[in-house]
């Protein structure tokens, strides 16, 4: 099927993108339901910094980053970090057994029966999967599509940051 998208909901698409998901914003809040149906808020998680990757198992990429953020779960166990998925997968056991297989012991929001279209990605404007957003203590976007040694040098750099705010 041809995409039914107008210029004019394209360029909205595009401004809202300007006005609220570049770096140096705030993130748009999440409020949903996690993979075990139990209602919580991106916000919840202020004060930390948080990673934000909306992943599916259908997506090949997105499992390929599972190995590498277990290990950086594990290695910011115990500091003021936090990483957050964002499933889209539409059938919500699926993607809890995929949880429990690839041990991830990190929360996701389940984006609905509609997965990958689902309100979550519309709302923050996913077009392709994996996506990730890096999130400071304040909830400020201060990186996108950052992914393996990547991912771990701006989280490295947020957590040691907010290490040193603290100290002051």
């Amino acid at each position: 099927m041809k995409d039914q998208r107008t210029l004019g909901k394209e360029a909205k698409q595009e401004l809202y993108e300007l006005r609220n998901l570049r770096v140096g914003k705030i993130a748009p809040d999440i409020e949903g339901e996690d993979l075990d149906g139990v209602k919580f808020k991106l916000s919840d998680y202020r004060g930390t910094v948080t990673a934000v990757v909306f992943w599916a198992s259908w997506c090949g990429p997105c499992m390929q980053m599972v190995p590498d953020e277990r290990k950086l779960v594990e290695r910011m166990k115990n500091r003021p970090f936090v990483l957050i998925g964002v499933n889209g997968d539409g059938d919500r056991n699926k993607a809890k057994q995929v949880t429990v297989k690839e041990a991830m012991t990190w929360r996701s929001f389940w984006n609905g029966a509609n997965g990958a279209i689902g309100p979550i990605s519309r709302a923050w404007n996913v077009r392709g999967w994996p996506t990730v957003y890096v999130l400071d203590n304040n909830g400020v976007i201060r990186a996108k599509e950052v992914r393996g040694k990547e991912l771990d040098a701006v989280v490295d750099q947020l957590v040691k940051e907010l290490a040193e705010e603290k100290t002051k």
